[in-house]
Formats: structure tokens, sequence, C-alpha cells
């Protein structure tokens, strides 16, 4: 009993000890100048230590708002803010993210727990490095997208850039390689490219107005654009050069008002620390972006084509070799064509087998679906003894909270017996082109095979086909999905004094089959829609005899639904060994790049 005493004595006089330090290391905290800190006491350790979070971003605020040379009034839209509270807010965005080199002690248990938060003065300018060298990407991959006619994900890229630059404490201090100041540089540029955006009205089928965008003269591949529908603001997505606004029942006016986005706010869902920056930073206001277009009557829509009609769907094979006669696809296409105009849907039936009778169905019960361009189809051989017929152009439009509308390039594939087989949405001329015609010692059934493939994926999700989903996934796939975490660890100061350091990283889940398929089955019946678009690709074949019926493919992914959207980067291994029925061995899916070995790719799956 002595010895148990003992013990209990010693550990109470440690624990004072301990609580003695602690306290006399606050003290010095507070005191001493070299610190900034902040304290809160409240009913759970969260609320505490929000609250001492931003206790701590308030003394940094009034210590360097005199040094913050961001004109604020110029980046936010609240005019009656001052330069301390910008500055508060600013420093408020790093919280959740960047903030590592904050330390933390906890004192006491909920109902009354203390935290306590502060960091060296000394390390201020570290708090900024980070989001620097995030912004200085960001306008890399601008200028790359720029390059490939990627115009909407290049002023996307730019303005992400711009509004961190603008959060960071001397952004007249942020140079690129080639010494701009980027905080004066960008805007310049984004309006250089949004003079350069053309957009038109090409027809008006009664309240659908359908328009064209160019970027200097040739059709833009991806870009989002908002739209006064006549009673509210509207968002539309356009793809190959093709876009959609949707008006309210006999809207009359004379002008359209439209306007080119490049803040992407939605896609910041799933960037905690680009979100947070978006709110304070208000939105610059570009001019060049809006457009007024004259309105078009509907009885002014073009009538070029009468119902049923082959006469504008053109007539290319992709090998110069072949000379096929498409007649009879020309006619089913202008049939099946004819049946959705007049919404007859049923009319169609006959042209397609039961397994493309099921696509047809979900691909026309896909929002409110209309024809806005067929006379960019092209039919070519495929795989097998199939035709397929690719760039039949359609909008589609949903209405949960804001009114959204896409455009699809829909891919027709006719079976040997001249039905239709399959149904897809097309993954956009500058993919496609990607895959075909890649400087690589691939057949073209191969490429052909691999096209396909993706199309059908990409599809799959947008039409929720959670049975084919299942299909393509071999029993045993490796399934990754990455998310960037804030994790804490504990650290002891060798003085009595325990405090919790923290950083983002890159966790991953691996799922097997059964459970991935199960949180997409949860995903698609909590969303009205689903839509997703490959904005970048590099597709390698492994060399390796024993692995050459292995194709991997990493893509750029902009995910878009009615709750929800990210941008990330998918890969996936495939088996095509059977060319009727490849099949996904690897897919994975990262918010970023990992810091530590950048993309997934085959190498970390197969041996080559």
């Amino acid at each position: 009993m002595k010895i148990i005493y003992n013990k209990i004595i010693l550990a109470l006089f440690l624990l004072l000890s301990v609580m003695e330090g602690n306290a006399q290391n606050w003290d010095y905290i507070v005191n001493s100048g070299e610190y900034y800190f902040g304290e809160s006491m409240a009913g759970t350790e969260e609320e505490a230590d929000k609250q001492a979070l931003s206790n701590l971003c308030s003394m940094i605020a009034i210590n360097v708002s005199s040094d913050f040379t961001s004109d604020y009034k110029q980046t936010t839209t609240n005019s009656n803010i001052d330069q301390k509270e910008y500055v508060h807010q600013c420093i408020l965005t790093y919280t959740s993210s960047t903030l590592t080199n904050c330390e933390r002690m906890v004192i006491g248990s909920a109902p009354k727990v203390t935290v306590r938060r502060w960091m060296k003065r000394a390390e201020i300018s570290k708090i900024y490095s980070y989001r620097i060298e995030k912004a200085k990407d960001m306008v890399a991959m601008a200028k790359e997208a720029l390059d490939r006619n990627k115009i909407g994900i290049a002023l996307q890229y730019y303005y992400w850039a711009y509004s961190l630059i603008c959060s960071v404490q001397y952004p007249s201090d942020v140079k690129d390689d080639e010494g701009h100041v980027l905080v004066n540089w960008i805007l310049p540029q984004m309006r250089y490219i949004l003079s350069d955006i053309k957009v038109s009205v090409e027809n008006r089928d009664g309240d659908n107005v359908d328009l064209t965008f160019t970027y200097k003269g040739h059709p833009v591949s991806e870009l989002e654009f908002i739209y006064n529908d006549g009673r509210e603001m509207c968002t539309g997505k356009a793809k190959d050069g093709k876009g959609t606004m949707q008006m309210i029942p006999d809207f009359d006016g004379d002008m359209y008002h439209l306007g080119i986005e490049y803040e992407y706010r939605s896609l910041a869902r799933g960037d905690a620390e680009m979100e947070s920056v978006l709110n304070v930073v208000g939105k610059v206001a570009l001019p060049e972006s809006a457009d007024k277009l004259s309105s078009v009557k509907p009885t002014e829509a073009k009538q070029n084509v009468k119902p049923g009609s082959s006469s504008n769907i053109v007539n290319v094979s992709t090998s110069a070799n072949t000379q096929q006669d498409f007649t009879q696809y020309k006619d089913v296409i202008a049939k099946v064509v004819s049946a959705i105009e007049a919404k007859r849907y049923t009319d169609a039936y006959k042209y397609f087998t039961l397994d493309g009778r099921e696509m047809y169905d979900k691909l026309v019960g896909y929002g409110k679906g209309r024809i806005i361009g067929r006379s960019d189809i092209h039919f070519y051989p495929g795989n097998n003894g199939n035709i397929v017929a690719r760039g039949l152009m359609m909008s589609f439009s949903f209405r949960n909270g804001t009114k959204t509308t896409f455009v699809e390039d829909v891919v027709f594939t006719f079976n040997a017996a001249g039905k239709i087989d399959n149904v897809a949405f097309g993954l956009g001329k500058d993919t496609e082109n990607d895959i075909l015609n890649k400087k690589v010692a691939w057949k073209k059934q191969t490429r052909e095979q691999l096209m396909e493939f993706l199309e059908n994926y990409k599809t799959a999700y947008c039409l929720k086909r959670l049975d084919y989903i299942r299909d393509i996934f071999a029993d045993d796939a490796i399934i990754i999905v990455g998310n960037v975490t804030r994790v804490y660890t504990m650290q002891n100061e060798g003085d009595g004094r325990m405090t919790r350091k923290g950083k983002d990283i890159i966790s991953t889940n691996r799922y097997t089959k059964d459970q991935y398929l199960n949180n997409l089955s949860k995903c698609f019946r909590n969303n009205e829609f689903i839509n997703i678009r490959f904005t970048h690709s590099d597709i390698q074949k492994l060399e390796k005899e024993s692995n050459k019926d292995m194709v991997c493919v990493q893509l750029g992914q902009d995910y878009n639904s009615s709750s929800y959207a990210d941008q990330g980067y998918l890969f996936l291994m495939i088996d095509m060994s059977d060319e009727n029925s490849p099949f996904i061995k690897v897919r994975t899916w990262q918010p970023q790049p990992d810091p530590k070995f950048g993309y997934y790719n085959a190498g970390d799956f197969y041996d080559e």
C-alpha cells in the first residue's frame, strides 16, 4: 500500500509540475513579445479551438495590416470593410489548411475546455510560402491549358492564382520565372483571352437558344458561361464550340445577356483553401467577359432540315483507303434524330438492340435533352464489323437550384446486323485526337477500342448505369480515392509541455469493389444529375510482352453533380486482352498530386 501511495503522490507532483510549467511557458508566450497568440474557453474542445484560432488571427492581423500591401478596396466586394478586417479575413483562410507552424495546448475537459494557440512572430512569412508556390503552379497550368485551347481551364487557373496572390502579405513580390509581377500581369492576360472569345447566336428553337463559341476563330473545346434567362441567372457549359441557353417561356427580349465564367467558384468546393480565399478576395469584374447578343425570335429559327432528312448528316470515314457506303446508317440516324426532335422517342425503338434501347431510354431521360447540331456527324468502321457514328450534338438541362445546361456529343455504335447496340457521350475532340493520333506504336483497333471504353465509362457515371460499372471492374480491382486531410501529431517540447502540430497530407482510402459500388449507389440516388469531363489525357501501353494487353490512362477529370463539384486526377489500368470485354484492374483518384510521389501511374501497381 505504501508503494501505491508513493506512486500516487509522485504522479500528482508531476502533474502539478507540468501544469506549473505550462502556466510559466504561457506567461512567457504572452509577455515576451516573441509570439502571436490566442486563447479561448468553451464547452467543447472544437469550439474553444476555433475561437482561439480566431483570436490568434486577429492579433496577427493587427500587427501585419500596416505591412499588408494588397489594395483591399479592389479585392473585396464589401466597401465598408477596413484594412485590418480584410487582413484578418485573409489570415483566417489559413486556419484549416496551411497554418502548420501554429502550436496548440488544451487544458481541462468538457464542459470547460481551454485551448491556447500560438506561433513565433518570426514564422509569419512561412504561412505565405506554400500559397505562393501553389499560385505559381496554377499560372504554369493556365499557360499550358491556353496552349492546348483549353480556354476555360486557363481562365480558371489564372483567376485562382490571382486570388491566392492577393491574399498574401506582399503580393507585388510574387513573380514568375520570367520576372512578371503576377498580381499585375495575370488580369491583363485574362482580358486578352476574353477579348478573343467570340459568342454568336446560331439558332433559336422555342425557348432554347443555340450558341457558337470560338477563340481566335477556332471552336472552344470546353467553357462555362452564365446567362440571364429573363428571370434569373443560370449556368451553361459549352463543348466543342457549342452551347445552349434555355430562356423562360415566351421570352421576348431584344437582347441576351451572357458572361464567360472565370471564377469557377463551384469547382473550389473540393479545395477548402481555395474556396475560403475566393470568399474573402472579392470577384474582380472583367468587362471583357460580358456579351450582349441580339435576340432571335422563335419564328426566325433556322429550318434547314425536314424531319427524317439525312441531307446534312455528312459521310466521313477515318480511313482514306476505305470506300464504304454509309447510306443506310445515315438514314437510321436521321430517323432517330427525328424521333428525338418530335419527342416521339418510341418511334426509334426498332433501330436498336435491347441493350441499345436501354441506353437510348437513359439518354432521352437525362435532363431535358434536345438536339442542337447534326452537321458534324461522321461515320467510320469500328471493331468487329461495327460502324460508329459520332458528332450528334445535344444539350441537357437540369433544374436543381440554379438551372444548369450541358452540351454533349452523342456516339452511336451499330452492330454487324445494322442495329444500334450502344449509345455513349463522346470524349470531346481534343481527347479523341489524343487517342487516335498519339505517336506511339498502337494498332488502329487498340486506339478505337480504348476510346470506346472511355466513352462508355464516362457515360455510365452520367447515366447512372451501376450494373455496367459493376461489370467493368475486376473482382479484385484496386480502387483508391485520395483526400486532403489535416493531420495532427503531439510533440514533447522537453520542458513538460506537449504541443500539437498539424499539416495537410493527402490520405488515401482503399476500397473493395463492393464498398466502392455501395458508395456509388448512394451518390447516384442523392443527385439529380452527374456530369464528367476529361480535360486532358496521358495514355500509355505497357511495353513488356507479358503486359501487352494492359493500357494505362491518366486523365484530368472535372466532376459536376447537383450537390457537389470538384476537379482531380483519374488513373485507370485497363486489361484489354478480351476486346469485347475490357475491364479495370486499377482505379485511383487524387484531388491533387501527392507531394511524395506525384500522380499514380503504372509503376505503382505493375512491374514493367
